[in-house]
């Protein structure tokens, strides 16, 4: 497959193997598999095609990340047997790892982090599932996925809230707010939601709607728009924020300065 691409800017990820990051829904239908995608693929093009980076559903039920962006098999030698079939490779080269019915997330997080790949875990609207209360504990970073409508910005706030009330407020810091456009044309106003949220979240950042992602079947990285993969890569930046902080304070209490 020829995986050639314009290159785009590299996203400010200073150990991008140590990313592991969870992407939410704040309600169904929000776009967290095409944000999990788009975020594998905006890392995979803006470090080189040396990049290591997988896109994972852990969704509860099973999602269809595998089936709209695994488009050949990887190489039986990068596979890990934990996971077998269901691995493959995205149209950027990105590894996609698909459902199963057992899955347990820290575990497939585990066993990619130990081949040093980044790791982008799609977790569609379970935020407040048992099974990822081990990587949020551990301090994966989050990304919480909504359209700009009235009902879906409602629950992102209410999932905001519940990530507050069990993580405390420092959870913030950690969190990137990722309004995707699912529309042409906007319908509502964001201005009033990103003045409210931007000062306490890592990132806000709003994905355009990308015409490649609203048709069915499978998504080859090469059509989307640049706009998109731009957007992405903000959202990348956002999350090394959070890792280039993380590593301060691991190194700080390191050392027994105070943080």
């Amino acid at each position: 497959m020829n995986n050639v691409v314009a290159l785009r800017r590299s996203p400010k990820l200073e150990q991008p193997e140590d990313l592991s990051t969870i992407v939410v829904a704040g309600a169904g239908a929000a776009g967290a598999t095409t944000t999990c995608f788009g975020l594998a693929t905006a890392l995979r093009l803006g470090l080189g095609l040396g990049a290591n980076v997988a896109a994972i559903d852990g969704t509860c039920g099973g999602g269809n990340l595998l089936d709209r962006v695994g488009v050949e098999p990887i190489d039986p030698a990068r596979a890990i047997r934990q996971l077998g079939s269901r691995m493959a490779l995205s149209s950027a080269g990105a590894v996609v790892v698909g459902h199963g019915d057992a899955t347990d997330t820290a575990l497939v997080d585990s066993l990619l982090a130990d081949r040093r790949l980044a790791r982008i875990h799609d977790v569609g609207t379970a935020l407040r599932s048992r099974r990822l209360a081990p990587l949020l504990e551990a301090g994966a970073a989050i990304v919480i996925v909504a359209p700009p409508r009235a009902e879906p910005l409602a629950r992102m706030r209410a999932g905001l809230e519940w990530l507050i009330g069990t993580y405390g407020r420092g959870v913030l810091s950690r969190t990137v707010v990722s309004i995707s456009h699912q529309m042409p044309h906007r319908l509502v106003d964001l201005a009033p939601i990103r003045a409210h949220l931007a000062p306490l979240v890592s990132g806000f950042v709003e994905v355009p709607f990308d015409a490649t992602l609203a048709r069915p079947g499978t998504v080859d990285h090469r059509r989307l728009s640049v706009a998109s993969i731009d957007a992405w890569t903000d959202v990348l930046d956002a999350l090394g924020r959070i890792e280039s902080g993380r590593h301060d304070t691991d190194h700080q209490a390191g050392t027994g300065e105070p943080a």
